[in-house]
């Protein structure tokens, strides 16, 4: 297996140091072995690297010619370049006119962290970046089944810990075991092809920015399925729909359809404060529309834009939960999905590229690749999750 030269900064007897380390393209095999990403992998290759001088990963890139430095900075390198330049010793095409790059190596990881970066966590939308603050438990996989934790509790509500006698068993409340059927974690696929015509014009910058639109409007699709899954239940999944609370058990003067009231709305919360902290509450954006009007605060004076809202008056210790407005085919219309952040939901993710699809693209100097990536995420524990239907 031919070898690739990859740079980074290390300290060595309190000085900095080029090394070099040779890396094959079976690196991305290597590293989903032990679990890992590249960039975890590589500082396991690197244990002595430079700090300062950023992450050992980030270092091989700028080394490589992919970008100046900054993360994910314009490259003025082009595709034709990355396919033409010359770096990597004693490598050699099929037909052995040219050498390749060590960049060609990394490349596939930098589309890998562009469809999972920090910028489709965080980015300013009230979906994503609000489904990252939702997760409570996440776990990489690697490969495509995972087991689903099943936490079984006699309810926290109904029994409390005792005291124990000396040498006594403690009493047992809560039991987390394996459950019985383990999950397929679905694998999405994007796929890069280039003509050689376009090789000159395009550049590595584009090319991640074109996946990355892709990449994130895909992810939204996704969370909106899975949500549904965890709300209404999926057979195929194992997952059991939630059961749902009428808003006018909590406040008998509801007699109209999708009508909500100061009085069910925290009496809703409030039902929950022995389990769990309500601090997230998902709907459609007509429904909170609605919320938002039933908790308006009594006009009582021409001073009545001082009343606190959506509560006022009295502090009741609740939290106020963040409104999050899904489309209104997730859950219908007069739905509050309320959950815990800290308990509701475990994700799964499997972001690995296509072992074979990288070496065709490293080895041959292919013009496309393929990377696979894959995220499901299931309820954790049931008791997180109240659901609460405006339908009269």
């Amino acid at each position: 297996m031919k070898q690739f030269d990859l740079q980074y900064w290390a300290i060595v007897d309190g000085k900095k140091v080029l090394k070099t380390k040779k890396v094959t393209v079976e690196a991305y095999k290597h590293a989903a072995e032990k679990g890992m990403n590249l960039r975890q992998f590589a500082r396991h290759l690197a244990p002595d690297w430079d700090a300062s001088m950023g992450d050992p990963l980030d270092q091989m890139y700028a080394n490589s010619g992919l970008f100046d430095g900054k993360k994910f900075g314009m490259p003025a390198m082009s595709l034709k370049d990355l396919a033409n330049e010359t770096l990597a010793a004693d490598f050699r095409r099929n037909d052995g006119n040219d050498t390749s790059l060590a960049a060609r190596l990394l490349f596939p990881q930098l589309i890998l962290e562009t469809m999972n970066e920090a910028a489709l966590r965080d980015d300013g939308t009230d979906i994503l970046s609000t489904w990252e603050k939702m997760i409570g438990v996440s776990r990489s996989i690697n490969g495509t089944r995972a087991d689903q934790p099943t936490i079984n509790t006699t309810a926290p509500e109904g029994s409390s810990s005792g005291r124990i006698a000396q040498l006594a068993e403690p009493e047992t409340v809560v039991s987390i075991t394996v459950g019985e059927k383990s999950y397929r974690i679905p694998t999405n696929s994007i796929g890069l092809m280039i003509s050689n015509e376009a090789m000159e014009a395009t550049t590595i910058d584009l090319v991640r920015v074109v996946m990355e639109a892709q990449a994130r409007g895909d992810k939204v699709r996704r969370v909106n399925a899975m949500i549904k899954d965890m709300v209404f239940g999926n057979p195929d999944l194992g997952i059991s729909a939630l059961p749902a609370l009428q808003a006018k058990a909590f406040d008998s003067s509801i007699v109209a359809a999708g009508k909500i009231t100061k009085r069910a709305y925290i009496k809703w919360l409030h039902s929950k404060q022995k389990v769990c902290n309500i601090d997230h509450v998902l709907t459609n954006i007509d429904t909170a529309l609605d919320v938002d009007e039933g908790l308006l605060p009594a006009v009582t004076g021409a001073d009545s834009s001082k009343i606190t809202s959506p509560f006022s008056g009295m502090n009741l210790n609740l939290t106020i939960p963040d409104m999050v407005p899904f489309d209104t085919d997730v859950f219908g219309a007069g739905r509050l999905v309320g959950l815990d952040s800290r308990y509701a939901i475990q994700r799964f993710v499997n972001v690995s590229a296509s072992y074979d699809a990288i070496e065709e693209y490293v080895m041959r100097k292919a013009t496309g690749f393929r990377v696979d990536y894959g995220e499901m995420a299931t309820r954790l524990h049931d008791e997180a999750w109240t659901v609460l239907d405006l339908t009269v």
